[in-house]
This record gives structure tokens, sequence and C-alpha cells, in this order.
């Protein structure tokens, strides 16, 4: 049509108040979401590379889907939920809940309580551990598990037999607490199983014996950068030289000690949990995130985080000490949001920054004009305003403008 039509469109759409739109986009989104993509034009992930959340040393963030991702800390903890776990219910904030990449594992997952691990591999569990690694510094940490003696001999008089391994500690440096190396029964009772300092690969020293059908408690910990392990009341030195955050693990090693050695039928871990060494608090930081025009924002956090905000009109980076970060209330073009935690059982799902009303689009019908804005309630219109345009003098009220004579009164084209 060129540019005649496009000026008949644009004078009938006036003349006769078709309610042609003209748009007066914003430059920012009409609110922002860390954590949950909804929509793509708005919505980031803590992890996106074009605008990434900064989060605290003792935090790390995990996906969930391709639209999806939260914040939680750098702890084993667990009460060894099935592998990998289900990706809902989204958004719950509790641990253990919809996490299906926090793990790595090698093996199968066989239903039932805790995590077993089998006599064979790819019987059941092969391997566990976290996707990430955990502690900066001293810290101690344990799993509460038991064994199986399923389809071992019993009877009358005493045996024993040497058997492979289940190991519990860092794989890099292969030392930790062992169940395993030598075992035996007596009078027709469940069979007893060593457990043993793991050190470099090899069986050190022994700390104890775990009877087939009860529960121990294997405890790693490291103080400075000696690395030490615990059952009952032994305890022994398993490595040193160790800093820095460490990978752990749960292993099985298949490899028999002797050409009578057997393989322990079953092990199961049903619990993992921190004694000390978890990061007291958590925190993300969002980027500075500029809404176009000052404006009053509400951040929010799911599931409930302790949420601190600060905001400017003028440009900020996220590393620097101004503007202070005191909660502001007002109108303000240049936001930051930050979320902490102190809950290890707690994850921070989402940080959500509303605008408390961007306006979107403006409209004429006759003499009356309407805005449409954006709100944390969803859309809101707001209108008429009443616009006059004469040939005579005019006064601005409050509610618009006033002609001064009684001149014809004519439809104007401008906006509010």
């Amino acid at each position: 049509m060129g540019w005649m039509g496009n000026w008949l469109g644009n004078w009938m759409g006036s003349w006769f108040g078709l309610g042609q739109q003209q748009q007066q986009q914003p430059d920012a989104a009409p609110y922002t979401r860390y954590g949950r993509v909804l929509k793509r034009a708005r919505d980031k992930l803590f992890a996106d590379s074009d605008a990434r959340c900064e989060i605290s040393p003792g935090a790390v963030i995990l996906p969930r889907t391709d639209t999806d991702d939260y914040v939680r800390m750098r702890v084993p903890d667990t009460d060894c939920p099935p592998l990998p776990q289900p990706s809902t219910p989204l958004d719950s904030g509790q641990a253990d809940e919809a996490e299906p990449n926090r793990w790595q594992y090698g093996g199968q997952y066989v239903s039932g309580p805790g995590w077993r691990f089998g006599a064979t591999a790819g019987q059941a569990l092969d391997w566990v551990r976290p996707a990430y690694t955990c502690y900066n510094g001293d810290f101690e940490t344990q799993i509460l598990l038991g064994w199986s003696d399923a389809g071992l001999p019993r009877g009358p008089g005493a045996r024993s037999t040497d058997f492979d391994l289940f190991v519990f500690g860092i794989p890099s440096i292969n030392s930790g607490i062992a169940l395993g190396w030598f075992g035996g029964e007596s009078a027709n009772q469940p069979w007893d199983l060593g457990v043993f300092a793991y050190t470099n690969g090899n069986v050190g020293t022994q700390l104890g014996w775990l009877r087939a059908g009860t529960t121990g408690i294997f405890k790693l910990r490291r103080v400075g950068t000696t690395i030490s392990v615990q059952y009952g009341t032994q305890s022994a030195t398993a490595a040193t030289g160790v800093s820095g955050q460490v990978q752990l693990k749960l292993w099985r090693d298949f490899s028999l000690p002797s050409e009578t050695a057997t393989h322990i039928p079953s092990v199961t871990v049903t619990q993992w949990s921190t004694n000390s060494g978890a990061p007291s608090s958590i925190t993300v930081f969002t980027p500075v995130v500029d809404v176009g025009q000052p404006l009053k924002v509400v951040p929010r956090c799911l599931p409930g985080a302790d949420l601190v905000w600060r905001a400017s009109n003028s440009p900020f980076s996220a590393g620097e000490p101004t503007p202070p970060w005191n909660n502001p209330t007002g109108e303000y073009r240049y936001w930051q949001v930050r979320a902490t935690t102190t809950s290890i059982s707690t994850l921070i799902e989402r940080i959500e920054l509303y605008h408390d009303a961007v306006p979107i689009a403006l409209w004429r019908r006759f003499r009356s004009y309407w805005q449409l804005f954006e709100t944390e309630m969803g859309r809101l219109t707001k209108g008429p305003f009443r616009t006059v345009f004469g040939s005579g003098n005019q006064r601005r009220t409050q509610d618009g403008w006033l002609q001064q004579s009684d001149e014809e009164r004519n439809i104007g084209d401008g906006w509010l």
C-alpha cells in the first residue's frame, strides 16, 4: 500500500474511532523471573550465561529441566530417595524432592528403602555420588548403613572367609572407610563383616565389626588437610594433604582379594548427613535489572528465603557497595535482589521482580483514551482519559484540558 495506504489507515482509525492501538513498549519485560522459564522473552534460569546469577561459595546451581533450575547447599545430605528422582513436584523448595540431576550413579536403582548396592556389577547400584563437590574447609559427614548376609552359609561351629568391599570416601585419593575384606560366623548366628580404614586403595587399620541385619554409622572427616575415619569409638587417619572442595562417593569394589573370597550379598545406605562443615548460609544475587523507567518493584522468592534488595535511578554494577541493601519502596529504574537461606534442606527455587504497573499500550476511541498496564495481579486497563484540543485558549486541569472558549472542540491525536 505504501505511504498513502498507511496514512489512510491511520486517518480512518482516528476519525471513526476504530480502536487502532499505538504500542508503547518499555525497554524491560513486564517482570523478571529467575529459576523458571515460563515466557522465554522475559524469564531466565539462574545459570543462564547471558544473565547469570552470582552465588556464594557454599552454593551450587542444579538443573531440573531445560526450563527450570534451582540453588542448594553444597552438601550430600539425603534420605536416599529413588534415583533419579522425578522432576515433580516443581518448586516445593524441599531437598530430595524433584532433584533429578543431583546424583550421579552407576548400575541400577532397585526399589525399596534407601540405596541398595548389589553383589555383582549392575545387579543394583554400583556407585553413587553428588553431582557437585562439597565442603570448603573442615567437615564431618556420615552415612547410616546396613548389610545382608542372605545366601551365605550358616551352621554349627564357626566359619570365615574373605570378602570384597563397600567404600565410603573420596575417590580422587581412593581413601575412606570400608566394609568387608574379612568376615565370619559362628553358632548359626548372623555374619559379621570387618570395618577398616581405607588408604590409597589399600585396607588399613581395623575399626570394628558390623553384624548383618544391624545398622552402623561410618564417619568421614577433615581437620586441616588430614582425612580421618571413624566407626564407633575407633578412628584412624586415611589420607593427608587434602584441601579444597572434595568429591564424595559411595562405591562397591567387586575385586576379590583371594580365590576363596566371596561378594557381600548387599549393602543398603539409608541416610547421608553432615555433622559439621556445612555453610552457615547460601546466597543468590540477581544481576542488576533495568526495568526501563522508574517503577515500583515488588521482589519475592520461592519458597520464602530471606530477601533483601537495593535500587537506584543511576546505573550500578552488581559488585558495587552502593546503593545500600535497604529494601527501598519507591520508584527506581535499576534493581538488584539477593536471597539467603540457612537451611540445609531448603532449595531456592525462584526469584521474581514484579513491576508495580508497566504501561504496555495506549489506544483512543473518539475523545477518550485508555492505557493498558502490566501489574503483579495481571493486566489492568485505566481510563477513559479526556483530551480536548480546540483553536482557542486551553487550561490544564487535574483531569485533563479545559477549553476556555465556546469554539468548536476537535478530536486530538496526541499522547497523554
